[in-house]
């Protein structure tokens, strides 16, 4: 929703800072992040304008608080469809499938995850949050028989990376305005998934590719946070 006015909603107690995240969330389903600004969501609210910064220091640390919410929603949302699935490549399947639904049933927080307010420069407070879903796509991917190090972490990129196109392109009407293009598209990032499974030879190791980044951190990095969680 990016047209029509948002009723102004008073705030009078309770935990602002949950509050300024909720209109946030709201101003920025209706207008994107880009025009975004923290005075907007103090009309909203009828509170004053120094209010947010007992909570956030700036712009940059409201949005991070709504990409961790995105981080909780997405990792949750992946779990539910992943959940009782015990081969791996079904469950890279399921992951690359959850992550086009969320996308389409919370736009605004996949606007925000993504938006570079965010990660620039990386973002030590979204190490954590951001770590379910790299393992969502990282460990089974590394699981798959016969597909070790290198050749893992390029599976694992390149399946998120098929899952965002289609996700990205959602909105757009890629899939046309029927009711059935949420499920079109969430089909079509399921078959690329296993097509990229099937030609994981072909994604083999090139040139700087420790420096390629996943969620605004290197995939090696993503690799060793992972390997030592796992231990």
């Amino acid at each position: 929703m990016r047209s029509g006015a948002l009723k102004r909603r008073s705030y009078h107690h309770g935990n602002l800072r949950d509050a300024l995240v909720e209109v946030s969330v709201e101003l920025i389903a209706r207008d994107g992040v880009a025009t975004f600004s923290i005075a907007e969501a103090c009309r909203r609210l009828e509170v004053s304008p120094g209010a947010p910064y007992r909570h956030f220091t700036d712009r940059e640390d409201l949005l991070t608080a709504i990409a961790i919410r995105s981080c909780e929603v997405l990792a949750a949302h992946i779990a539910r469809v992943v959940d009782g699935e015990t081969d791996p490549t079904e469950r890279l399947v399921r992951a690359a499938r959850a992550y086009v639904e969320f996308a389409a049933m919370n736009p605004a927080l996949f606007e925000v995850l993504y938006t570079k307010d965010v990660f620039v420069g990386g973002n030590a407070k979204l190490t954590e949050p951001v770590r379910p879903l790299v393992e969502a796509f990282l460990i089974p991917a590394s699981e798959i028989p016969g597909v070790t190090g290198t050749h893992a972490s390029n599976l694992a990129v390149a399946a998120a990376a098929v899952a965002h196109g289609y996700a990205a392109f959602l909105p757009g009407g890629t899939f046309s305005d029927s009711p059935d293009a949420l499920a079109i598209a969430a089909d079509d990032a399921a078959c690329a998934t296993r097509a990229l499974v099937m030609g994981r030879a072909a994604l083999t190791g090139r040139p700087g590719e420790s420096t390629v980044a996943l969620a605004g951190l290197p995939v090696q990095t993503w690799i060793d946070i992972v390997s030592e969680t796992e231990r």
